[in-house]
């Protein structure tokens, strides 16, 4: 069996960093200049098969981050991926190769990679400052943004940190090719037995499958019936789910955001 990530210890780490440097804001958290401080040199380069590597030797070590990413936030969360593998996973490999995949907190992903994800996802964004910053606010497109702004993080990451952080009902939802990709959904569902399946056609009402045929994205939350996008969701009083769904042209994709009214 396939041993589960630690994602207590990942998010504790990066909060260690914080108090350890004093980081006050997200602008003091300059990637370059935390990863030097922790002994690693960050350079950009080709990479033909990965995103970024990180090659350890001793107590330095080499971050390459791949040249073909453009993103500033993509490139920030890169970054914070591989200080992860640095600090949490010392004994397990000398050199690790990431891909954008492996950079994604999916189910069913690498642990070590997905722990790495966890640490990102929680030094550029820290609970303290997030859940502030959300202050109960639904994820429309304009929170989103503010949020993708603060942090200096994409869309993908914020909106998946938006569910991981939240008390409330909330599930991500990674579509691509018309197809549900991957998805996440908030610890509040508990033991509520929810499930998506994935790689199954989008449901054409749902706002996502308006992007795979040419079509606008809405703008605003989209309320669906609640089969539109869950399979199974015993437990739960609503015949009705609410999605704002941002597309991703660059990487033909959409993010949909879901929640109970």
């Amino acid at each position: 069996m396939r041993p589960k990530p630690n994602r207590v210890l990942a998010a504790a780490e990066a909060r260690r960093l914080w108090k350890l440097y004093g980081f006050k804001s997200p602008k003091e958290l300059v990637m370059e200049d935390l990863a030097m401080a922790r002994g690693i040199l960050v350079m950009d380069g080709k990479l033909d098969s990965a995103a970024a590597r990180l090659v350890r030797s001793g107590d330095s070590g080499i971050v390459r981050i791949s040249d073909s990413i453009r993103e500033p936030g993509r490139r920030r969360f890169a970054i914070a991926h591989e200080i992860g593998h640095w600090e949490l996973h010392k004994k397990q490999s000398h050199v690790l190769a990431c891909t954008d995949e492996d950079m994604l907190a999916r189910y069913g992903a690498s642990p070590l990679e997905v722990e790495a994800s966890i640490f990102a996802g929680s030094l550029l964004m820290p609970d303290h400052l997030f859940v502030g910053r959300v202050a109960g606010r639904r994820p429309t497109v304009p929170v989103i943004d503010d949020l993708c702004d603060y942090f200096g993080t994409t869309l993908t990451a914020t909106a998946l940190r938006y569910v991981e952080t939240s008390n409330d009902y909330y599930i991500f939802v990674l579509s691509e090719n018309n197809r549900i990709r991957w998805w996440r959904a908030s610890d509040s569902f508990g033991d509520h037995e929810l499930w998506i399946e994935n790689k199954t056609v989008l449901h054409r009402h749902s706002a996502a499958a308006s992007f795979f045929r040419g079509e606008p994205v809405p703008n605003k939350p989209h309320y669906l019936d609640l089969t539109t996008w869950i399979s199974r969701l015993p437990g739960i009083q609503s015949n009705t789910i609410v999605e704002q769904a941002f597309a991703l042209p660059s990487y033909g994709q959409v993010v949909s955001l879901l929640w109970l009214p």
